[in-house]
């Protein structure tokens, strides 16, 4: 009897017990919302967007890849030129020996002279003989001018990105000094540069006097082929009567790049 009645007072209890407050509550509740939820499945990220999203994304992709093979293509070229200036070099060293040679077997050239400007110290080795595509190693007297300090005006003409990228640096009166395969020593003072179209350049191979042109595509920055040259003449200034070497170029490089 007492148990049960102890029970019932127990339950009575209960039914007054407390009621939860606001805080308790509003925990509750926020904490509700914290059980872990499936995460929804993610495809490859592309096709979540938009057509035109995609368009765009393509588009961005193929921009890159095609600055990477630039950039590598320039990177091989400019090694190519490096590296094969090195053996024009002594190829030319034997030239000045009085040693035909050629800096490699298969070379479809020879060396001519070489072109240096003292105050940039900057030189190149010219290429004589040369096709378009032998401008990737140096520079090339061109076939229809005479041979450098004869009279008339000699052109020389090489790449901007690589050879003659210091050409852009030449002021008027610097000496530029070439250096003949018979071993004659010419000096040339630079005029003022200009830009002109390579088949309206104004280049005369038969003026008066003794002349040297340097020549490459303008503008120095581009990376395309244009029509345009940027021209720097220059006028022999030592009275030295040279002698005439008789050519083997026999292609026209005016439009090479």
């Amino acid at each position: 009897m007492v148990s049960r009645l102890s029970e019932s007072q127990n339950e009575e209890a209960a039914e007054f017990e407390p009621l939860p407050t606001y805080l308790e509550l509003a925990m509750a509740a926020a904490t509700a919302d914290d059980r872990p939820k499936k995460r929804a499945k993610k495809g490859f990220f592309l096709w979540r967007l938009s057509p035109i999203e995609q368009a765009i994304a393509f588009a961005i992709a193929g921009l890159a890849l095609y600055g990477l093979a630039l950039i590598g293509d320039g990177f091989l070229l400019k090694a190519k030129a490096e590296l094969s200036q090195v053996l024009l070099k002594r190829a030319f060293a034997a030239e000045l020996r009085g040693e035909g040679t050629k800096p490699w077997p298969w070379a479809d050239f020879t060396t001519e002279a070489k072109v240096r400007a003292p105050r940039l110290g900057k030189e190149a080795i010219v290429l004589a003989g040369a096709s378009g595509e032998a401008l990737a190693f140096g520079p090339a007297w061109l076939a229809n001018t005479p041979q450098p300090g004869e009279e008339g005006t000699s052109v020389i003409a090489a790449h901007r990105d690589t050879h003659f990228r210091w050409l852009q640096y030449i002021r008027p009166g610097d000496a530029i000094e070439v250096t003949r395969r018979d071993g004659k020593v010419l000096t040339f003072k630079a005029g003022e540069g200009r830009i002109a179209p390579w088949d309206a350049s104004g280049i005369d191979s038969a003026s008066d006097g003794r002349h040297l042109v340097l020549t490459t595509c303008w503008p120095f920055n581009a990376t395309e082929r244009g029509p345009l040259r940027y021209i720097v003449e220059a006028e022999l200034v030592d009275s030295q009567a040279t002698g005439s070497v008789q050519p083997v170029n026999t292609k026209p490089l005016l439009q090479a790049e």
